[in-house]
């Protein structure tokens, strides 16, 4: 067995609508029954975990645990990256929440006893990052990054509808009504994307999705050759597709069979950018922080996650 080092928790105790509050300090006890060596804050509103990260970085955390979704991972990633290469402490899970679909993306089992058990065994995965500046929501430029996956079009509009309702019936009830609710008064906005410096599509979309890696939207398998650690970009544009034509295939999106459909282009490369004639909310890890216009590029093998 490893040596455990000294660990960093980070909770967000709005997660999973709200019950990670409760769930806390079960999990709590779990970490101290296991005899390991931890520090702990509750997060108090949006920004603060990426803040904790950074700090907990500063002061020679070698490893931050993040108990929430994949929002939470988001922030927490974030504050890391913000810190020298030599500098950042490796990413770890409790997973809550609704999506969770980064730590699916990893292979993580949930519950206290699996995250304790990968804090135990000590192994770390090195992946990619991808970088993005966009268009906060006050309309001044922001620079973030993201560890799993970035839609322009209907996820931003899904993003934004999902946080702003219960979520009590959980992840994949959540975003199947909310993407339904959405589409039916969604307009397609014309969308110009360049990958790699070259034209690749051009005219009305429903989604452009940048991924680093293949799922988001509670189990929604968007690029499914898409792998956190292979240095590449997939893209993903849903073209102008019909309400009928969504409910027919929105199960193929699901099983990740969708790309074979005549208006679903896929490509790869390690820089996109996606131009819209006015503002296209986004969708980043699950929130939604901002619109178009929308440059990402991808930063290889910038995060440890402990697996």
């Amino acid at each position: 067995m490893a040596a455990v080092k000294h660990v960093f928790v980070i909770v967000n105790p709005a997660s999973d609508n709200g019950a990670t509050a409760r769930f806390w300090p079960r999990a709590r006890r779990a970490l101290v029954d296991a005899g390991l060596s931890f520090a702990e804050v509750s997060t108090e509103g949006p920004g603060h975990a990426t803040s904790l990260a950074e700090k907990a970085g500063e002061e020679g955390y070698p490893i931050v645990l993040y108990v929430g979704g994949d929002g939470t991972a988001n922030e927490v990633a974030n504050g890391i990256l913000r810190l020298p290469t030599l500098a950042r402490p490796a990413l770890a899970a409790l997973p809550r929440g609704t999506g969770g679909d980064f730590p699916k993306t990893m292979g993580m089992a949930q519950g206290p006893a699996a995250a304790v058990s990968r804090l135990e065994r000590g192994e770390e995965r090195t992946i990619d990052v991808a970088a993005a500046t966009f268009n906060g929501l006050d309309g001044m430029p922001v620079r973030r990054w993201f560890v799993n996956i970035a839609d322009a079009g209907i996820g931003g509009y899904v993003a934004e509808r999902v946080n702003r309702t219960s979520k009590a019936f959980g992840g994949f009830a959540s975003f199947l009504w909310a993407t339904l609710a959405t589409f039916s008064a969604m307009r397609k906005p014309d969308m110009r994307v360049s990958i790699d410096g070259t034209v690749v599509f051009l005219g009305p979309a429903t989604s452009a999705a940048v991924c680093n890696g293949p799922r988001f939207g509670g189990g929604m398998l968007m690029a499914p050759g898409a792998r956190p650690d292979d240095g590449i970009l997939d893209v993903v544009v849903i073209g102008d597709i019909s309400r009928g034509d969504l409910a027919l295939n929105l199960p193929r999106l699901y099983r990740g069979t969708h790309l074979s459909h005549p208006k679903v282009s896929a490509f790869t490369g390690r820089e996109v950018l996606v131009e819209t004639p006015d503002p296209v909310p986004l969708e980043i890890d699950g929130e939604h922080p901002g619109t178009t216009p929308f440059h990402v590029w991808v930063e290889p093998g910038a995060l440890r996650v402990v697996v």
